[in-house]
């Protein structure tokens, strides 16, 4: 319930990815290696941990009508979501204490199902390769 969700193909296949909306190695990731991974479930997390502005721009995305077209729309297009209603809950700082307390210090972080992680952006080679050795 913290992440936003964003299943291609059967997606059988899952992981959660740990992202900061000012992370350049998130915007080269979700460009290139997530857009060409499918039947894949991929959960989402924004995780603020760049700038002050990282959590703005966070609330923005959860608060639009469609996170992940916001989401894609930001990390792909460069294309800002609009500003969100001040009374817009977000699980910002759930997200943060997460990740603090899984020893994430940069981004993006890519977990699978088996618990294993990768750190730091990673080619669709290296990323499907772990997507076929975990079960």
């Amino acid at each position: 319930k913290d992440a936003f969700t964003i299943v291609r193909g059967n997606g059988k296949r899952r992981m959660a990815v740990f992202e900061d909306p000012n992370c350049g190695y998130c915007k080269r990731l979700r460009q290139t290696t997530l857009k060409e991974v499918d039947n894949v479930t991929i959960y989402t997390f924004m995780y603020n941990i760049l700038s002050e502005d990282s959590f703005a721009k966070s609330k923005n995305i959860w608060c639009a009508p469609d996170r992940v077209k916001a989401w894609d729309d930001w990390m792909i297009s460069n294309k800002a979501a609009p500003a969100a209603p001040a009374s817009c809950a977000t699980p910002n700082d759930k997200v943060l204490a997460l990740g603090q307390k899984l020893r994430i210090q940069g981004t993006p972080a890519i977990f699978f199902a088996d618990g294993s992680r990768i750190p730091g952006a990673v080619d669709t080679k290296t990323l499907e390769a772990k997507l076929a050795s975990v079960k």
